[in-house]
């Protein structure tokens, strides 16, 4: 099979690009932070919400063998905060 070599033009070589406007790098800038800083909350918020889950299971199911769900009450009472302060964001208004 042959080898095709197509040009249009001379060739040229990009290093990089040269912006003008300096708010559009402040803009980019801005937006990728956001970006970050969306993306650790999102993290925070699985761990603690799964964390809760497994705990509540776990104490649920301890409730159920035993009879009583006093473990299921600590573990809600301890662990409610955090799942107030995590899910908090996510309904707060702008």
């Amino acid at each position: 099979m042959a080898k095709y070599k197509v040009t249009v033009g001379k060739p040229f070589a990009i290093d990089g690009v040269e912006i003008e406007d300096i708010e559009a790098v402040e803009k980019l800038a801005a937006i990728e932070e956001r970006r970050d800083t969306a993306r650790h909350q999102a993290r925070i918020t699985y761990g603690v919400l799964g964390f809760m889950t497994l705990a509540i299971t776990a104490t649920a199911m301890l409730g159920w063998w035993d009879g009583s769900y006093n473990e299921l009450n600590a573990v809600w009472a301890s662990g409610s905060i955090w799942v107030g302060m995590v899910l908090g964001r996510y309904f707060k208004k702008d």
